[in-house]
């Protein structure tokens, strides 16, 4: 997916101009060759444009909570046994799951979506570079988001996980998991929890996203406040020096990351266009499989 993404960004963002997802849910007037663009291709449900604004907020929830994962690593000092992307997801997933919020339980099911359908975008098989890479498959990583949901929670998860065909013997093994590595990160952060103590302060900054188009979507990350999700949660609930930096900007890629050196985690702005394109095509598998 990611390595033809400038060339398909460039494509969708057409796409959303005349017709698509941006121009229905933010009022864009057509006229001339739009209108007539417009006509040619059906434009997607009021249904379906719902669900795409949850499914790229509820995405950049979890990358964020990822990012975050990284932070408290890299804040804290905290040891890591193993591949640190794996143990990030694990971690991100938990502070989810914990939280108790059915919002955070849906925001955690679109991202196990979006790793099977990021798998299923892939145009060209599996390389050695793939295995190579300091995260896991995609695939693989949708798999251990699902293990996490049923280890914490099988009745609630249940019909996602039949949904998918996840084995019974495989949750059954998820909340052994589940419950160990639940523990294992919790007795780390305990140290460093805040309890009745002051939050810490931490700067939220949305730039312009330098695209009419794009600034549609970094508008939405805005209004649904999801770096204030992290500074509210995660920011709340350890003591962090003051002076970490939580920044949503246009980077020319699709990336998210945590910088330790200048104590920063940054969203990209591509990255909420990647996941508009991958609900996008679904909608569109899912229409051509119909006719």
């Amino acid at each position: 997916m990611a390595g033809d993404l400038g060339d398909r960004m460039s494509s969708f963002v057409k796409r959303a101009v005349s017709i698509g997802i941006a121009a229905l849910c933010c009022g864009i007037v057509l006229a001339g060759p739009a209108r007539a663009a417009a006509e040619a291709e059906s434009a997607p449900t009021p249904e379906q444009i719902e669900e795409a604004q949850l499914f790229l907020v509820n995405n950049a929830i979890f990358t964020l909570f990822h990012e975050a994962g990284h932070m408290l690593i890299s804040e804290f000092g905290l040891p890591v046994l193993g591949r640190e992307e794996d143990a990030v997801d694990a971690l991100s997933s938990i502070l989810l799951l914990e939280a108790d919020s059915e919002e955070l339980d849906v925001a955690l099911q679109d991202a196990a979506d979006a790793w099977f359908l990021s798998d299923e975008s892939k145009d060209s098989a599996i390389t050695e570079t793939d295995f190579l890479d300091t995260h896991g498959l995609d695939r693989q990583r949708a798999y251990q988001i699902v293990c996490m949901m049923t280890g914490a929670d099988p009745e609630y998860f249940k019909q996602f996980a039949d949904s998918i065909d996840f084995p019974q013997s495989r949750r059954e093994e998820c909340a052994v998991e589940y419950e160990r590595t639940k523990a294992s990160w919790f007795a780390l952060l305990e140290p460093h929890y805040v309890g009745d103590g002051p939050a810490s302060k931490m700067t939220v900054t949305y730039e312009p996203a330098g695209d009419e188009t794009v600034e549609v979507f970094a508008g939405m990350l805005k209004e649904a406040q999801v770096l204030e999700s992290i500074a509210e949660s995660v920011g709340a609930k350890y003591k962090f020096n003051d002076g970490i930096k939580l920044t949503a900007k246009s980077c020319g890629v699709p990336n998210a990351f945590w910088d330790p050196n200048g104590r920063e985690i940054t969203y990209c702005y591509e990255l909420a266009v990647q996941h508009i394109v991958l609900i996008d095509d679904y909608f569109k598998r899912e229409k051509n499989a119909k006719k």
